[in-house]
């Protein structure tokens, strides 16, 4: 499948990624055979593996960003407080921000403390969770070192303008600063015919996570890819299955997590996992178009 680059002049037009960093006059796009890849729009993996052979991480995660042209922007008091190297319990107590400060809006899955401990037999390890890890028992992890959006970090926040950002965010977000730790970066694709505007998917992006709890689940499992799992992969295969895009890796079956847990669920198929079904099913189905025209 062929892919073209085209400059489009001053006006933004649906489907199409941010503004050229060098010229805001200009908009860039890519088309794919009628599929609009969304490059400001990231779905970052680090599968569950080995880290001394390069395939994975213990855990490992899954998470989805959006780029933002001000998540850059600080302010000043912020500033200062990070060439103090203030704690950021500290910090916290400013108040809520508002800048952007770094942090790039993003959002995971996260059981709301660490299992204490993990065995690798087939048993689920269940727990509450919460939306980027942001609980107070993580935070309070943060809260007497110093963290900014470079930093690895327990907890992120789950709202809007909270007190270290103006974005909600994952705390794995500080991992595009060391790029070569994630295992694979794609980006989601539009399909033909497909007009929706950049705010509005954003905004479907923001009610998935802020909902995700009420509407697929509250709590946080895992037990090797078992049908009956939540967690970070469950959250990210089902919100490309409600935002109706597709996904190069799994469209070249690069997915390990997914090819697993999709099977499992297809061959334990219970009422409640029927919406599940079919959300994956045409994300598939979207994916595999998308690799194979």
């Amino acid at each position: 499948m062929s892919e073209r680059r085209i400059i489009i002049g001053p006006a933004i037009m649906a489907g199409t990624v941010p503004n050229d960093t060098y010229n805001k006059s200009r908009v860039v796009t890519y088309v794919k055979d009628g599929y609009k890849k969304l490059n400001w729009i990231r779905i970052c993996r680090i599968p569950l593996g080995n880290p001394l052979k390069g395939n994975g991480a213990i855990p490992g995660h899954y998470w989805v960003e959006i780029i933002h042209d001000d998540e850059n922007d600080i302010d000043d008091h912020v500033k200062k407080a990070r060439m103090a190297k203030q704690k950021e319990g500290k910090i916290n107590k400013l108040g809520n921000i508002k800048s952007a400060n770094g942090f790039r809006e993003s959002y995971g899955w996260y059981p709301v403390s660490l299992p204490i401990s993990i065995s690798w037999s087939s048993f689920e390890i269940k727990e509450k969770g919460v939306l980027n890890g942001a609980s107070d028992s993580r935070i309070a992890k943060d809260a007497n070192k110093f963290r900014d959006h470079k930093t690895e970090r327990e907890a992120g926040r789950k709202t809007m303008n909270n007190n270290l950002s103006k974005y909600a965010f994952d705390p794995h977000q500080y991992q595009r600063f060391k790029e070569k730790d994630i295992n694979m970066i794609s980006n989601p694709y539009l399909p033909p015919g497909d007009n929706r505007t950049k705010e509005t998917i954003i905004q479907q992006i923001r009610n998935f996570a802020s909902t995700f709890h009420s509407k697929h689940s509250a709590i946080w499992s895992w037990d090797n890819d078992s049908y009956y799992e939540v967690n970070c992969h469950t959250f990210l295969f089902l919100l490309l299955g409600e935002l109706k895009v597709a996904d190069p890796i799994i469209g070249k079956k690069r997915d390990k997590h997914f090819t697993a847990y999709f099977n499992n669920l297809k061959n334990n198929f219970t009422v409640p996992n029927s919406k599940r079904i079919q959300l994956l099913t045409d994300l598939q189905k979207l994916s595999s178009r998308l690799t194979s025209s």
